[in-house]
């Protein structure tokens, strides 16, 4: 699997460095790839629902691991969502 598949971050720009006219440049940069964030949303939100449910139905061994990768995938919910809010903002 590549990780470009689930990680939407990889083609971003830093905004807070270079010239005024860089930075804007930047970040409209990233405001356009912003749009494309729902998919990444919707993959993490599939992860994080089949680790939900594979560690309520797994031995009791597996569960803390299935638990973590679940609190991982969670994470990515609430990071990309919160990105996509602030370019959808602006």
């Amino acid at each position: 699997m590549r990780m470009t598949y689930l990680w939407p971050f990889r083609d971003y720009r830093d905004a807070g460095r270079g010239s005024e006219l860089e930075r804007a440049a930047a970040f409209r940069h990233n405001k356009r790839l912003a749009k494309g964030l729902p998919t990444y949303l919707s993959r993490w939100s599939a992860i994080s629902a089949v680790l939900l449910t594979a560690s309520t139905l797994c031995p009791a061994s597996l569960a803390p691991a299935l638990g973590t990768a679940f609190t991982f995938a969670f994470v990515m919910i609430v990071h990309i969502a919160h990105v996509y809010l602030l370019f959808s903002r602006n």
